[in-house]
């Protein structure tokens, strides 16, 4: 089975042209015997082409971001009678309305905003197939770097195709505070992190729709107290300062939400602005349990096209409850031990389905216990399948770690390290004491117990 991916750039730089070439063993008809005939020597391809690769800025419409993807059999039969071809966006990208799709053939092709279903039938007519879909992308707010749409189906080997890139046209993020402490249970109007919304191209929050930003906590126990303070302090961008207000669950058009508090935009920035949300104030009720909870955010000024319901949405870590925003500070020494299946938290045991084992003359350990034992929230940890890459969220950092790979990425910077990441047993396996420095840990080994203390 041979499997080709090929970038050809024609014209100008921006003409970018995506194909891909799959070559696998052909499959006749079948008999009367109602066996498949197989033949080794002929070789069957399929083509999959896309005109010009965007660039987007995340939840936002772009009239002039109409992608034509061509898919064809190279050679004919490439599509099996009776089976299913599928082409599929990826997650957190859409097309604005249903993919449009046109063929001069007898196949039955659906399609949605994300997806297209070919149907070939059971006797084909046509020599070869080829269709011409064209779609209007738009990507969720959260998403960012290099999109891939694809395709798959039965004899065609699963692949993907490069549709998008997508860049972060604003971020929003809360102010870190030394002195910030946990929320406690039961206590009434307890500050909570400053917001900053921090515009990377002007015009990003946009006065569309009903130019609102609304964020809200979980309806778990806690409830914004009052009115915050929201305020430009960069930039020319304007607010509707009578707009800032609490909004109650009733209005919210999801129950599983508690409070929110929203504002408006006036007038759109020229240039690139900050809005500062101050003076937080939450309410806890006594049924919470301890833990990290998200803030939501969400509205139209974010990602005003309406027919992506979660384009507009993105959540993250935001307060503490009841002392867990501890277990973000290394309070305690930390020990893993090669061979060991248990590591310790000062004198806590703690287990591990994986030992720790040496590696050019480091200590390797699951990455999801080393962001345990620093008390790092499962919701900092984000793994993505494709590209074999964990990504660690902590602090103002985001730290990427990708299997196979002796290069790490930190924020928008690419650190060589001694040595690779690795994949054992389904588990993302590193080098302790390197990546405990990138997070701010000391790192002490000790030869004769072969062991790493963390602090």
């Amino acid at each position: 089975m041979i499997k080709r991916k090929t970038i050809q750039r024609v014209g100008s730089a921006t003409l970018v042209i995506s194909s891909i070439l799959f070559s696998y063993p052909s499959y006749g008809q079948a008999s009367s015997s109602d066996k498949s005939v197989k033949s080794e020597k002929e070789e069957y391809k399929v083509s999959v082409t896309v005109d010009k690769v965007h660039t987007l800025v995340a939840g936002k419409k772009d009239e002039n971001a109409l992608t034509t993807v061509e898919i064809e059999e190279l050679i004919p039969g490439t599509f099996l009678p009776g089976r299913e071809v599928t082409f599929s966006l990826p997650k957190g990208l859409s097309s604005v309305d249903k993919i449009k799709v046109w063929h001069n053939s007898d196949l039955r092709v659906e399609t949605t905003t994300s997806k297209i279903t070919i149907h070939v039938p059971a006797y084909r007519s046509e020599e070869k197939y080829k269709l011409t879909a064209t779609m209007r992308l738009v990507a969720r707010i959260d998403q960012e770097g290099e999109l891939k749409a694809t395709i798959k189906g039965d004899g065609v080997t699963e692949s993907k195709v490069l549709i998008a890139r997508v860049i972060q046209g604003a971020s929003i993020e809360p102010v870190k505070n030394e002195k910030q402490r946990p929320l406690r249970l039961g206590v009434q109007a307890q500050p909570a992190p400053d917001l900053l919304f921090t515009e990377r191209v002007a015009g990003a929050f946009r006065k569309e729709g009903n130019a609102d930003i609304t964020f809200h906590l979980p309806r778990v126990g806690m409830r914004f107290s009052e009115v915050p303070t929201v305020k430009v302090i960069k930039g020319d961008l304007q607010i509707d300062e009578h707009s800032v207000q609490l909004v109650e669950e009733k209005e919210l058009k999801d129950d599983s939400y508690s409070n929110g508090i929203t504002f408006k935009i006036k007038k759109e920035s020229s240039k690139p602005s900050v809005i500062q949300v101050s003076d937080i104030k939450i309410s806890t009720n006594r049924t919470m349990a301890d833990g990290l909870y998200d803030l939501t955010v969400w509205g139209d000024a974010l990602a005003h096209e309406k027919q992506l319901k979660d384009s507009k949405v993105m959540s993250f870590p935001y307060v503490s409850v009841n002392g867990s925003d501890e277990k973000h500070e290394v309070k305690r020494e930390i020990s893993f031990s090669v061979g060991e299946l248990v590591y310790y938290i000062g004198h806590t045991e703690k287990k591990m389905n994986i030992a720790p084992y040496m590696k050019k003359n480091h200590i390797y350990a699951p990455i999801h216990h080393l962001a345990e034992a620093l008390g790092i929230h499962e919701n900092e940890l984000l793994w993505d399948e494709a590209s074999q890459t964990m990504t660690i969220l902590k602090d103002k950092k985001i730290l990427q770690l990708q299997a196979g790979s002796d290069i790490v990425g930190i924020n928008s910077m690419k650190v060589p390290i001694p040595t690779d990441i690795e994949m054992k047993d389904a588990h993302i396996m590193v080098p302790l004491d390197v990546v405990a420095a990138f997070l701010g840990v000391k790192a002490k080994w000790e030869p004769a117990s072969k062991k790493i203390i963390l602090s």
